[in-house]
């Protein structure tokens, strides 16, 4: 047999069993592993549950891929979902969860935040802990009776939070609080501390006006400063309340 020969006969042979093994992937055969990555607070156990899976052997004609990516992003706490068939057996499951950034105490409710300004229902109370709470966020309600949380407000208090995050992971961490209830200002309040931190506020501009953003990242910067420097003497006194709504000054009121 020429080289030529063999050649050709090993390019159908290879070209014969692609098609057999394309041909079993597409009509059947059985899936034995489901593999699931991405999630943290969310369980395997419930992603296979929401998707209808278990970890039995199931038959690739049960396998609808559409199907099964729709019905785990009924979950509130996933962002997206990703789902593939890797050859010969397996189904990869990849979940993105939404990253709550804090906590929404809404009208008689209790919700999470995220970057994206998205709400969603905690079930797993692990997320809570060192998250700071939004607070006094206006409801409004839809033409069709819906009530929903002021996006506006929601805006300027996840500027705030990712701003001070951004710039100091310890002033962040002292922060338990921040409050719309007031149309004037912005309080912030301390996890070790009651004393009030006035920001400013415009009640009918959005953040996203420059010289307002400009304005709240002032204060913010203000705020770090002083705390950074005057942290431990300011949770020593009985202080009523530091306003740092001022361009380059803090007032501080204290009794003593």
């Amino acid at each position: 047999m020429t080289a030529r020969k063999i050649i050709l006969t090993v390019i159908l042979v290879a070209a014969a069993t692609t098609a057999v093994l394309s041909f079993k992937w597409r009509s059947g055969g059985d899936l034995t592993k489901i593999t699931v990555t991405g999630n943290y607070t969310v369980q395997r156990e419930e992603i296979l549950r929401a998707a209808r899976l278990d970890d039995t052997a199931t038959s690739w004609d049960e396998i609808n891929i559409d199907n099964i990516r729709d019905r785990i992003l009924k979950n509130p706490e996933v962002k997206k979902v990703y789902v593939s068939k890797e050859m010969p057996s397996e189904l990869k499951i990849e979940i993105l969860e939404r990253r709550p950034i804090a906590i929404l105490n809404g009208e008689n409710e209790i919700r999470l935040v995220d970057e994206e300004l998205e709400t969603f229902p905690f079930r797993n109370s692990s997320k809570m802990y060192d998250l700071p709470v939004i607070s006094g966020v206006r409801i409004e309600q839809s033409p069709k009776g819906a009530k929903n949380y002021n996006r506006e407000d929601l805006r300027l208090a996840v500027f705030m939070i990712l701003n001070i995050y951004s710039t100091s992971k310890m002033i962040y961490n002292n922060v338990s609080e921040v409050n719309l209830s007031d149309s004037t200002m912005a309080v912030v309040y301390l996890s070790e501390d009651s004393s009030p931190f006035y920001f400013p506020r415009r009640y009918h501009e959005s953040i996203s006006n420059i010289d307002y953003r400009n304005e709240v990242t002032g204060s913010i910067a203000i705020f770090e400063n002083y705390l950074q420097q005057y942290l431990d003497v300011h949770l020593k006194k009985h202080v009523n309340y530091v306003d740092v709504r001022f361009r380059n000054q803090v007032i501080v009121n204290s009794n003593n």
